[in-house]
């Protein structure tokens, strides 16, 4: 999976295909970092990107609530209106796609965040001092898909650590 323009600096530390109900295959999803080693540190401030090639039609307007339920969620808020904007800009960058599509959530603290679908930039938001917590859609305590976290998590650490990762 290429990297989103101008983070080829990050390496590809694994990538899983991603089932729901062990069913439906949504798409192939990976998570790029600077250093496979810090993976256990992708809800910190370190620059990141988590990438789903699709495998089917989604509805943007569906991909954002689904984010914004997952984020309300992980950081205990009632409403979606207590949000932090950066997230909120974020979660509403979501547009329909087709199969074969590529979102790149990527992540850079110094630039924050960034959502592109096929290599297009579709937004930017800046960084309010808490845009890593955006990944807790995929790596939060009530992520998105608890199995994809710890699939991804694991083998971005295994092929750290000397094994066959990716």
């Amino acid at each position: 999976m290429a990297p989103a323009e101008g983070r080829s600096s990050l390496q590809v530390c694994s990538e899983l295909e991603l089932r729901v109900a062990l069913l439906f295959n949504v798409g192939t999803a990976s998570l790029h970092l600077d250093d496979c080693s810090q993976a256990e540190r992708v809800l910190e401030e370190i620059p990141k990107q988590f990438s789903l090639v699709t495998a089917r039609e989604f509805s943007g307007e569906d991909l954002s609530r689904t984010a914004i339920e997952v984020l309300m969620d992980n950081l205990d808020l009632q409403t979606a209106a207590e949000l932090p904007s950066s997230l909120a800009c974020m979660a509403d960058a979501y547009v329909d796609t087709r199969p074969g599509d590529r979102y790149d959530v990527v992540y850079d603290p110094a630039e924050g965040l960034a959502m592109y679908l096929n290599d297009e930039l579709l937004r930017r938001c800046p960084d309010q001092g808490d845009g890593e917590k955006f990944f807790m859609i995929w790596f939060g305590e009530e992520p998105f898909h608890p199995r994809l976290r710890d699939g991804l998590l694991e083998r971005a650490l295994e092929g750290a650590g000397g094994a066959a990762g990716g």
